[in-house]
């Protein structure tokens, strides 16, 4: 991302569908920051919260700072196969940092192995949903992990 504040198509998506009259205001709604290098997981993820949050989403971990920063995410929803950067790297770094150690992390992920999830809760994360997954497991999740 440029140093300009340019944002990608998929923000700029994201911005216009908060624009679209929902009946929480923009301001009132808890923000989720997805993080997934499928675009038709952060499309279904988009689509499935998009009426009660505002969702942020990222293709990679490279963007994952600079959107804490800006944005300042109740929840964040990872992936843990991501390009150049896992999850488990990504969810120990969002926990290292002051500003967003206490934002919860779930992972939604198709690694499905004891270990992985044993990994995922060693780092840190709050939360872990496998792919594929229902909606109402993933709404299940967000709501938990809002509430706490």
């Amino acid at each position: 991302m440029s140093q300009g504040g340019r944002k990608t198509s998929i923000e700029e998506t994201v911005t216009d569908n908060m624009k679209d009259g929902s009946t929480i205001a923009q301001k009132d709604r808890p923000k989720i920051l997805v993080v997934d290098d499928d675009p038709v997981v952060r499309r279904i993820v988009l689509e499935l919260l998009n009426n009660r949050y505002t969702v942020i989403l990222a293709s990679t971990g490279v963007q994952l700072p600079d959107l804490l920063q800006r944005h300042n995410p109740n929840l964040v929803i990872l992936d843990v196969m991501l390009p150049w950067v896992n999850g488990f790297e990504l969810c120990r770094i969002i926990k290292t940092h002051a500003q967003s150690q206490e934002t919860p992390v779930l992972f939604l992920t198709s690694c499905k192995e004891k270990e992985d999830l044993m990994t995922g809760r060693e780092v840190g994360a709050e939360g872990y949903l496998t792919k594929p997954f229902y909606a109402k497991d993933l709404y299940a999740e967000v709501e938990r992990l809002l509430a706490a």
